[in-house]
């Protein structure tokens, strides 16, 4: 499996948005929307990502579905698919945060537990088929444009309020205005 999604907290710096579906039909149908500069605005990526409570309840349901899936090997490998994914999605305690802040996965299990949940699932688990690679090569290639990351940092750090963008714009107000002032002064020599 080449290629494989960034944790939640990397793509939410990349100026990735999560957001939480309800009428997908499938917990499996997770959708990418690439984020894009139109008319010097800026659309941050949304990952679109069926609703998922998570619980002791589902460990086994989930670990006879994949178990049923690695017996039959002319049977797609979407359930581990989204296993293998999660797991990448929700690396650490942090990551689950993201996810269940946006309520993408209702953890009923405690905050270490539910970050380690498809971690555990993926155990001895072969993956012969990737069922999300071109969706995993969209995200990845969101997220290496430097771009996006530079973009939400600027936006988490200046705009977050709206006085400190008045303040960034008036400080760039005054640069120009002391450059041209500059401009002037040399030219009237």
């Amino acid at each position: 499996m080449d290629s494989e999604f960034p944790p939640a907290i990397a793509l939410a710096q990349a100026g990735v948005k999560f957001r939480s579906v309800s009428d997908a039909g499938s917990i499996m149908n997770i959708e990418f929307e690439k984020g894009a500069f139109r008319y010097l605005g800026y659309k941050r990526g949304t990952f679109k990502i069926p609703h998922l409570s998570i619980g002791e309840l589902t460990d086994p349901l989930f670990r006879n579905l994949i178990g049923f899936e690695q017996c039959y090997h002319h049977h797609s490998h979407e359930i581990s698919s989204y296993a293998f994914s999660m797991n990448k999605l929700v690396a650490s305690s942090n990551d689950m945060e993201i996810i269940c802040e946006k309520r993408i996965i209702d953890n009923w299990l405690s905050a270490e537990d539910g970050a380690n949940y498809f971690s555990k699932l993926c155990n001895d688990t072969v993956l012969k088929k990737f069922y999300y690679d071109e969706l995993c090569v969209q995200v990845k290639m969101h997220y290496l444009i430097k771009w996006y990351r530079w973009l939400e940092k600027l936006n988490h750090d200046y705009f977050a309020n709206p006085w400190s963008a008045i303040s960034l714009i008036a400080a760039a107000i005054l640069l120009a205005f002391n450059v041209v002032q500059t401009v002037c002064a040399i030219h009237s020599k």
